[in-house]
């Protein structure tokens, strides 16, 4: 009888002729180092068309430019993240303004509140968030929303926006009950792996009743794996696992529901 382990083998993602875009990924060499460019190709080859690259500080907006010059499917979006709200200045609002010429910043962040870690303070958090939704609106971007136990007072500085902001509230963690006032800002959801955990009944609640116009799909890479790849890190490849949740919540097929997360990113990012 033999004594040799048998390999475990890694499932395989569903998949879509249609193709997919992930609409939220951080595929920078701090995260996949020497294996950036890899990592692009396995999601190109695993019918990933499209992906949204957005920067969580400003001394990584030099390399997504290089990136997303090189790779004609490859967008970036330019921002600070809540949690180096600390180090938000004058310098870094001319770096996200200077980057945001580029036609492939298709966006403003991410950027947002999170008082569930609290790197920076809520005042340095509230200053850089507000600076960033008065860019989106001068520049007619969309703003990447990265909100974490802060709900209510992003929904507020959201709304006393002067003009028109537009965009997405990325990673979605919250549950029903907050998607009266994400509609009435007209704004997208964006799920990740969080929606495969079984223990994510209120994000699944939620995700069954996002209007069908304004639902997106991410991986938001390295992070989140899908619950069928937990414990690995995550990449754009893996958002298939998402998006056949979605599919699942929604009774629906993952082609209509992969076509449907495609347009909505393509709609809300102004993709050609």
């Amino acid at each position: 009888m033999s004594t040799a382990k048998k390999t475990k083998e890694k499932p395989i993602a569903p998949k879509s002729p249609v193709g997919i875009i992930d609409s939220h990924a951080h595929v920078v060499n701090e995260y996949f180092p020497d294996e950036r460019e890899q990592t692009l190709d396995r999601a190109f080859a695993s019918g990933v068309h499209t992906l949204i690259n957005p920067a969580v500080a400003v001394e990584g907006i030099d390399e997504l430019l290089e990136l997303i010059e090189r790779r004609p499917n490859v967008y970036g979006a330019a921002g600070q993240h809540p949690h180096e709200a600390k180090h938000w200045c004058e310098e870094h609002k001319e770096k996200v303004l200077a980057a945001l010429e580029h036609k492939k910043m298709v966006a403003v962040g991410e950027c947002g509140l999170d008082f569930f870690y609290n790197n920076s303070s809520r005042e340095e958090q509230f200053k850089a968030f507000r600076e960033q939704i008065a860019i989106a609106v001068a520049l007619d971007k969309p703003v990447i929303v990265h909100c974490r136990d802060a709900w209510e007072e992003t929904f507020a500085l959201l709304g006393e926006a002067e003009g028109k902001v537009r965009g997405v509230f990325h990673c979605f963690t919250g549950g029903p009950e907050h998607l009266e006032a994400i509609a009435k800002l007209d704004f997208y959801v964006s799920f990740s792996g969080i929606l495969t955990y079984t223990k994510a009944t209120n994000i699944q609640e939620a995700a069954a009743l996002v209007p069908q116009e304004r639902m997106l799909v991410e991986t938001d890479c390295p992070f989140l794996s899908p619950q069928k790849v937990r414990g690995e890190r995550n990449e754009p490849a893996f958002v298939w696992w998402t998006a056949d949740k979605l599919a699942t919540l929604r009774a629906s097929s993952l082609d209509d529901t992969a076509a449907q997360v495609s347009a909505n990113a393509k709609a809300l990012f102004r993709l050609p």
